[in-house]
């Protein structure tokens, strides 16, 4: 059985997510919408679009890995071994957060539900797009 990194892809995950939060409470309180504390829609618009943005545009400039990747030395290979390819990426980010915006996060139970029924810890994202998470170094 191969190595999962699920600790590492976590980690990774609550950062990118950390990170995006970050980026979108800022956006939104520049455009000072006055609406305080209350449920703001765009702060989760801008959140989503953050978000996928990371998703999509780092991994084609960083050979498919993403923020996450970045901070905790996983790489992401194509199945074959060869890294990702345009469409890979895309389906990655489209079809494996998309599902996660459309059930309000519950998705993310089910790609880690994936991952520790997957022998080599694919996620829903993975599996989809025929990827598979490794670490950048091993030791």
């Amino acid at each position: 059985m191969e190595k999962r990194y699920l600790f590492q892809r976590f980690i990774g995950a609550g950062l990118e997510l950390l990170t995006t939060g970050a980026l979108a409470v800022f956006y939104t309180e520049m455009q000072n919408t006055g609406r305080g504390f209350e449920p703001n829609p765009l702060f989760w618009k801008t959140f989503i679009i953050i978000h996928m943005a990371f998703l999509i545009v780092v991994p084609l400039f960083a050979n498919g890995r993403t923020l996450a990747m970045l901070l905790t030395n996983l790489t992401v290979t194509s199945n074959s071994g060869k890294k990702p390819n345009c469409i890979q990426i895309l389906i990655r980010a489209l079809v494996g957060f998309g599902p996660v915006v459309l059930t309000g996060g519950f998705w993310y139970i089910v790609s880690l539900i994936t991952s520790l029924m997957d022998s080599k810890g694919r996620g829903w994202g993975e599996i989809v797009s025929y990827t598979t998470i490794k670490q950048r170094n091993p030791r």
